[in-house]
């Protein structure tokens, strides 16, 4: 919840998450959850990113991608582990502008109340709990 300008006075909802490797595209990006693809694309806040409700009505927002993995359309079902696309630095701009921050992954988790409300949810705890199932990959 800390304070943010760019795109008027707003508070940051999420945990940002950055590598050793500062390299756009170095690190992917996996779904911590079964769901389906809900939202693909440019936001000028968070760059290339992409949001997915999970079956249990979670929604798993993923932000400032490089590059997405494959031509994900809304509809298409992810698996839990699955590679959504690689960490950037993409946003706060027009679309395809990068390097206005470090390479990182915004990573938001909202959940909607009984009254329809959606509420932002903090990331930290369930990173915490995912911890114990990283899976180490080795790219060539």
């Amino acid at each position: 919840m800390d304070s943010r300008t760019y795109g008027g006075n707003r508070h940051h909802e999420g945990t940002d998450l950055f590598g050793p490797v500062s390299q756009s595209g170095y690190y992917p990006i996996v779904s911590i959850t079964d769901g389906i693809v809900e939202q693909k694309g440019w936001l000028p806040l968070g760059g290339y990113r992409i949001g997915i409700r999970s079956d249990s009505g979670g929604y798993f927002y993923y932000a400032h991608l490089s590059s997405y993995e494959e031509d994900f359309t809304p509809g298409d079902r992810v698996q839990a582990g699955e590679i959504l696309g690689f960490m950037g630095n993409t946003g706060y701009g027009q679309e395809g502008t990068s390097g206005r921050f470090p390479v990182h992954l915004h990573l938001g988790i909202y959940i909607t109340t009984p009254e329809g409300q959606d509420i932002s949810v903090n990331p930290y705890h369930v990173l915490q709990c995912l911890r114990k199932k990283i899976r180490k990959y080795t790219y060539y």
